[in-house]
């Protein structure tokens, strides 16, 4: 499953302190006005900041490729064509919307029941994050694949060590992330390869099951690819949706919009879409050049490393009315790019939707109301996610 050292990503270093990993929207204002695209030297990494150019490198696949981006090398989100081809078809038509609904619908529906009755029963408050966002996301794609839910708090380990930064710029702190990104990365190899074995002497109705039974179906695909598929999708979706789930309530909360889903004045679909654009969970598209080009007037060489940032790209003065603002009523000029776009847009998308829309349908319908218990949200120190690390919330019942 190996993986190139570029997949740990560097955090710029205008962005690593707790203040800006909560608020990073002034400096990629300030990196737009600016232009569309700098290179950092420091990182070695040529940064793009406009919608247009975020699009262009994200889909143009032949420009800007996705092998050696990936902290778990190997799935279909690190490669491109031919096998990407190959991979993706050999999940995706267990990601499209209508089999989601109908075949994991009823998973979701059973674990957001559980966790709401369990948040609505408590006194004072609580951390929203440790006690709903991180459980509901791993439980899910736990029962799809076939994994132990038991096992979920180690699940949790290997995501955060997956998507950590560097404690401090220096190569001590590099190493330390790096060394607990390989074992982490180690740990999920070994799982998978044993869950991957069982399965082919007794399968069952299961996500790894249909994989290991998809992948006698193709020529490219070997063995190493599918560990990796079914590693990403337990760690890389969980922290996601996490995090997506996370910046809702404390976007609902922040911006008084409860009182108006309640009252279905502003569809729950809107204000979530909404939340992906203005709070977008995953920063960067990370890409390598494939030969030498051009991107905002830029001239790129071949072999670098790119990294496209979504959050910039949809607080974009050029393609959305209000950028700044959340206003789930707005007309986009552009559509929103959260999940990405082209061949790599985001597989697990339409389960992580789903998982939101049951959770606050759920919450929403249990609740009077909810407020902030803290002045001061604790954010992701992360590279990859924006969100908040934790928060701690009163419901009012």
């Amino acid at each position: 499953m190996g993986n190139d050292s570029r997949a740990l990503a560097v955090m710029p270093s205008e962005l690593a302190t707790k203040e800006r990993q909560r608020d990073p929207y002034p400096w990629f204002r300030e990196m737009r006005a600016e232009g569309p695209v700098r290179y950092d030297e420091t990182r070695g990494t040529y940064d793009v900041f406009h919608y247009d150019e975020v699009v262009e490198m994200t889909v143009e696949y032949e420009r800007f490729g996705k092998e050696g981006t990936s902290f778990l090398d190997g799935a279909w989100m690190s490669r491109d064509p031919p096998i990407h081809t190959e991979l993706r078809s050999m999940a995706e038509n267990y990601f499209r919307s209508s089999y989601v609904q109908e075949n994991y619908g009823p998973a979701v529906e059973k674990h957001v029941e559980a966790l709401v009755d369990d948040a609505v029963a408590r006194d004072g408050s609580f951390d929203f994050v440790e006690e709903v966002a991180k459980p509901l996301p791993i439980l899910v794609i736990a029962e799809i694949l076939g994994v132990p839910g038991e096992k979920m708090d180690m699940f949790r380990d290997w995501s955060t060590s997956l998507i950590g930064a560097p404690s401090e710029p220096t190569e001590e702190a590099k190493q330390a992330v790096q060394e607990r990104m390989m074992a982490a990365i180690d740990s999920l190899y070994d799982f998978f390869h044993d869950a991957i074995e069982r399965r082919e002497e007794t399968p069952k109705d299961d996500l790894i099951t249909k994989f290991v039974q998809a992948e006698k179906e193709y020529d490219r695909i070997e063995r190493e690819n599918t560990v990796a598929c079914c590693g990403m999708l337990l760690v890389a979706g969980n922290v996601t949706t996490t995090a997506y789930m996370t910046s809702a309530l404390w976007t609902f909360i922040e911006e008084d919009t409860i009182p108006e889903l309640q009252g279905e004045t502003i569809p729950l679909g809107d204000a979530l879409e909404e939340v992906l654009r203005y709070r977008t969970p995953v920063m960067p598209q990370k890409r390598i050049t494939q030969r030498d080009t051009e991107l905002g007037g830029v001239e790129i060489p071949e072999g670098e490393l790119v990294a496209g940032w979504l959050s910039s790209a949809n607080r974009d003065e050029d393609a959305f009315e209000r950028p700044g603002q959340f206003d789930p009523t707005q007309t986009y000029h552009e559509d929103p790019i959260p999940f990405g776009k082209g061949i790599h847009y985001c597989l697990g998308a339409p389960l992580a939707n789903l998982e939101a829309e049951t959770l606050f349908d759920e919450l929403l319908d249990r609740i009077e109301g909810a407020s902030l218990a803290t002045d001061a949200i604790e954010p992701y120190f992360s590279p990859e996610i924006y969100g908040a690390a934790e928060l701690p919330v009163t419901l009012q019942t």
